[in-house]
């Protein structure tokens, strides 16, 4: 295929993948009003609420392995039908969830897996299909589409399952998971780029292992940090007098969309360790505000924190496949998720015993030292990472 053709952004596979990406997003998404079910049906405490997202991160950990060796070797498309019907499988299951106990921990272990396996299937196709200067805007537009599902699916299923029960979140699972495989049936992998030599790859690589270790340890703190505020601020609010946690999505949803729609190439443009650094201290304010949590404002302290992580999350993740050869990307996209994962299911097992035995404040002030302590290997970073 002639190398012009890959010049251009837009074309009718990024939108194929783009538009996949939000059915199985929205269908993702759902589950994640799950720590409000498990505090307003099963009973859940805040150390309950912990263990579940931490084996859920646990599992999405395990999963890693699996999507490293297989999503470039086994292909794309595979990875992505995977993930989606583990989603389909999740919205089955979760009729029968009546307690917290081994089923819940399963499917909320599947949840995380699916998205292991399928957003990084997704996002190494469309690194496929897209220019190499431009493959963090394409990630920020992939990630866009996945994130404005946290809003639109939150927004949608919390007033249906007040009025109908949780059932009908279950039922949207099962049609957007639906969805989501019918329209892979139309993606194509792109055409090979040209392979370099054995020895100018296996050299490559290992330079590559020396470049990305220091994004990964600030992939898996920001993780940490994420954990803290994306799963804590719901019983936090609940506890503070809140009926209604959606909000919060909307603010989240509405900011980081809004960020990688239009500040996406921020970091090809402006370099992306910069720019990561930023958006980590944008980070650490977001989890410094929560220490101090109005109900009333959970809109804005959702816009804030979607700022961060709509920045960081593709900028950071562009900067580990930028130190990658092109056949190695969904190793580089399992790493990065992986390494995040690790940060989601240390927070979770901590986060919870920390908030149950010193409150939500001890919490965020914990979570803040810890997005701080990510700016080091930021700064620290040598001349090789852009």
């Amino acid at each position: 295929m002639p190398e012009g053709p890959r010049e251009r952004l837009f074309t009718r596979d990024v939108a194929l993948i783009l538009i996949a990406q939000t059915a199985f997003g929205f269908g993702w998404s759902l589950y994640l009003l799950s720590p409000k079910f498990q505090a307003v049906v099963l009973g859940a405490g805040p150390d309950q609420i912990g263990i579940t997202t931490a084996l859920s991160g646990l599992m999405g950990l395990m999963t890693v392995p699996f999507a490293a060796g297989g999503i470039d070797r086994l292909g794309r498309k595979l990875f992505f039908r995977i993930g989606t019907s583990l989603v389909l499988l999740v919205s089955i299951g979760y009729f029968f969830v009546d307690r917290i106990g081994p089923l819940l921990y399963l499917l909320q272990g599947a949840v995380a897996a699916a998205f292991v396996l399928s957003f990084n299937a997704s996002a190494a196709l469309i690194a496929d299909w897209v220019p190499g200067s431009r493959i963090g805007q394409a990630i920020g537009w992939l990630g866009a589409a996945n994130v404005c599902m946290n809003a639109v699916a939150t927004a949608v299923a919390e007033p249906l399952c007040d009025r109908y029960g949780w059932h009908a979140l279950f039922f949207l699972g099962i049609g957007a998971s639906c969805l989501a495989l019918v329209l892979s049936l139309g993606m194509r992998d792109a055409p090979e780029r040209p392979v370099s030599s054995a020895p100018a790859a296996a050299s490559r690589m290992r330079d590559a292992g020396i470049a990305v270790w220091r994004p990964l340890v600030v992939s898996a703190l920001a993780g940490m940090v994420f954990c803290a505020v994306f799963i804590f601020v719901q019983p936090h609010a609940l506890a503070s007098g809140a009926r209604e946690v959606r909000m919060f999505f909307i603010g989240f949803t509405a900011s980081a969309v809004a960020c990688r729609v239009l500040l996406g190439d921020l970091g090809d443009r402006r370099g992306h360790r910069q720019v990561s650094l930023g958006a980590v201290l944008l980070y650490a304010l977001s989890a410094l505000s929560c220490a101090w949590l109005d109900p009333s404002l959970l809109w804005m302290y959702g816009f804030v924190f979607g700022a961060a992580h709509g920045i960081l999350y593709p900028t950071l993740n562009a900067l580990v496949l930028a130190r990658l050869p092109a056949s190695r990307r969904g190793l580089g996209m399992a790493l990065y998720n992986g390494a995040f994962n690790v940060g989601m299911t240390c927070g979770g097992f901590g986060w919870g015993l920390l908030a149950a035995h010193y409150g939500y404040t001890a919490l965020f002030f914990t979570a803040t030292v810890v997005a701080l302590m990510a700016t080091l290997p930021l700064l620290a970073s040598d001349s090789r990472q852009t």
